[in-house]
């Protein structure tokens, strides 16, 4: 999901810089094969990590309803490289990677003295993930655009 959200964001911030951006939808190793599709540049993503964990949080109640809050460092590093599409020669290899932090809902309870109900909000995390992801790419962009 980093990945992908990085790679989307990465041809929306190029073409916003005015380049012509597309996925060619091929490795490396196709494109070296296979012959080259009409492009002046590549770019590669070649890897990309992501994790996170909280470093603190809380609980709090007040009569049936209960909320934890807890704050939330994500952590996402890419490594893009960038080709000359006549040779296929590495131009530049950049290593990216950026940290988000913030302080989020990571639970909701519901309940009374005999039954309760926890619910977890692990697409909080997910937010935090896509943001530091959509830093990188706003950042590979930059750098690919020479800024």
């Amino acid at each position: 999901t980093v990945a992908n959200t990085q790679q989307h964001d990465l041809r929306r911030e190029l073409r916003a810089l005015g380049f012509d951006a597309f996925d060619t939808g091929m490795t490396y190793d196709e494109l070296s094969r296979q012959g080259l599709p009409n492009a002046d540049f590549y770019v590669e993503v070649v890897s990309s990590h992501a994790a996170n964990r909280e470093i603190g949080g809380i609980g709090t109640g007040a009569g049936p309803v209960a909320v934890e809050v807890a704050i939330v460092v994500a952590r996402v590093a890419a490594e893009l490289r960038l080709y000359d599409a006549r040779t296929l020669d590495i131009i530049e290899r950049y290593d990216l990677q950026k940290k988000n932090t913030a302080v989020v809902p990571t639970a909701i309870g519901v309940g009374s003295r005999s039954v309760w109900a926890s619910i977890m909000l692990p697409f909080v995390q997910y937010g935090q993930y896509r943001a530091a992801a959509r830093e990188v790419a706003h950042e590979a962009a930059a750098r690919i655009a020479g800024r």
